[in-house]
């Protein structure tokens, strides 16, 4: 038996784009798909996307998954307030957008971030999970460009 990756029950994630506005940069990261800053970020933070990939084999629902993810240790030792959830259409998938804020004493202030999680492909599916974060106190200055990078999505 030879063991190959991808292969048809390990897919490999699904390509991607999206596009960022000319202040942003890629940066390496050990874990995420993608990553990307703003090199004009406010002082104190610097504002990010990160971009996860999750393969899934379970059957649920992408509502069920974003619940899973948001019930994390992690997640849930920074006291996350869910502003609003909706469903939307990107790129001809279903996708839930959130708007989360995060006020613990872990952090030196509160953030802001606004997620987007679609559900790829067929048969094996993938929960592709995009985290665009920014100081709280910037959220109305970063809404609109965190929106319209999600709009932007698209597979390969």
């Amino acid at each position: 038996m030879e063991l190959t990756y991808p292969s048809a029950l390990s897919p490999a994630p699904p390509a991607f784009r999206l596009t960022l506005p000319d202040s942003w940069a890629e940066r390496p990261h050990a874990t995420a798909s993608a990553f990307a800053v703003d090199t004009r970020s406010p002082a104190d933070f610097t504002v990010n996307l990160v971009v996860l990939s999750t393969r899934v084999l379970v059957d649920a629902t992408l509502d069920e998954l974003v619940e899973t993810a948001a019930a994390a240790h992690g997640t849930r030792m920074l006291d996350p307030q869910v502003h609003g959830r909706r469903h939307e259409t990107i790129d001809g998938h279903d996708a839930l957008l959130s708007a989360v804020t995060f006020r613990s004493d872990r952090l030196a202030f509160p953030l802001f971030q606004t997620q987007a999680a679609l559900l790829v492909g067929q048969g094996t599916r993938h929960l592709v999970h995009a985290y665009a974060t920014c100081p709280a106190a910037f959220a109305d200055d970063y809404a609109t460009t965190f929106r319209a990078i999600f709009a932007s999505f698209r597979t390969s």
